[in-house]
C-alpha cells in the first residue's frame, strides 16, 4: 500500500512539473514585456544587473527623447513669439505714424478755423441810411459767424454799432443801438447764446470820415465785432 502510494505521489509530482514550468515562463514573458524594451534587453544579456542597467539606460534615452522634444517645442513657440513680436511692433509703427498724420490734420483744422474766426472778427455789417436792417449779404456771412459761436460757446463777443453824422446826433444813438441789437438778434435766431453776445451803440463816435458826403458816411453805417477780454487772449492760444 506505502508502495502504491508513494508511485502515486511521484507520477503527479513529475506531471505537475511541466505545467509549473509553463507557468513561470509565462510570468517571465509577462515581466519581461512590463520591463520595456531596456529591462527586457538587460535582463536576457546579464540577468537581474542586466535588467536594471538597461533599464536604467532606457530611461535616459527616454528622458534624452523627452528633452529634445521639448526644446524643439520651445523653439517652434519662440519662433512665433518673435513673429507676434514683429507684427506688433509693424502695428505700432503704424499706428504712430496715422498719429502723427492725425495731429498734422488737426493743427492744419484748427488753424483754418482760427484763419475763419479772424476773418470773420474783421467783418463789418453795413446798413443803409437811416436803417438797422440787415441785408442779405450780411446775413451770410453772420450765418457762418453763428456756426463759430455755436462750435465755440466760451468764444463772447461786443457787437458795437455806429451811425453816420447825418441827422440829429441822440436819433444817431438810438440808430446805432438798434443796428447792434438787430446783429445780435439775427445771431440768436441762428442758435447763439445771448450771453455771448454784448451790443452796445455808439452814435457818430469813431467816424470812418468826417466828410459829409454820402459815399463816405456808407461806411459808418455799420456794426463791427471784437472779442470780448480774456476770451481774445484764450483765441489766441487756441
Amino acid at each position: 500500500m506505502k508502495k502504491q502510494l508513494l508511485a502515486t505521489a511521484l507520477i503527479s509530482t513529475l506531471m505537475a512539473a511541466p505545467v509549473m514550468a509553463k507557468e513561470k515562463k509565462e510570468m517571465a514573458s509577462e515581466t519581461a514585456w512590463g520591463l520595456g524594451t531596456g529591462a527586457t534587453i538587460g535582463a536576457v544579456v546579464g540577468g537581474p544587473i542586466g535588467a536594471f542597467a538597461g533599464a536604467f539606460i532606457g530611461g535616459i534615452i527616454g528622458e534624452k527623447e523627452a528633452a529634445e522634444n521639448t526644446v524643439e517645442s520651445q523653439q517652434v513657440m519662440l519662433s512665433q513669439y518673435k513673429d507676434t513680436d514683429q507684427q506688433l511692433r509693424s502695428t505700432l509703427d503704424r499706428n504712430r505714424s496715422l498719429t502723427a498724420q492725425i495731429d498734422a490734420l488737426e493743427n492744419e483744422q484748427n488753424r483754418l478755423e482760427q484763419a475763419r474766426i479772424d476773418n470773420l472778427l474783421a467783418m463789418t455789417v453795413q446798413f443803409r441810411s437811416g436803417s438797422s436792417r440787415i441785408e442779405p449779404h450780411f446775413a451770410e456771412q453772420l450765418d457762418q459767424l453763428a456756426l463759430i459761436l455755436k462750435r465755440k460757446p466760451e468764444l463772447s463777443l461786443n457787437l458795437n454799432g455806429y451811425a453816420d453824422v447825418q441827422g440829429d446826433e441822440s436819433a444817431n444813438l438810438s440808430l446805432s443801438q438798434r443796428r447792434a441789437d438787430a446783429v445780435q438778434a439775427y445771431l440768436v435766431d441762428q442758435g447763439v447764446s445771448g450771453e455771448q453776445l454784448y451790443a452796445q451803440g455808439y452814435g457818430e463816435q469813431k467816424l470812418v470820415d468826417n466828410g459829409n458826403e454820402y459815399e463816405t458816411n456808407f461806411f459808418d453805417r455799420r456794426v463791427t465785432l471784437t472779442a470780448r477780454g480774456a476770451t481774445q487772449s484764450q483765441m489766441a492760444k487756441n
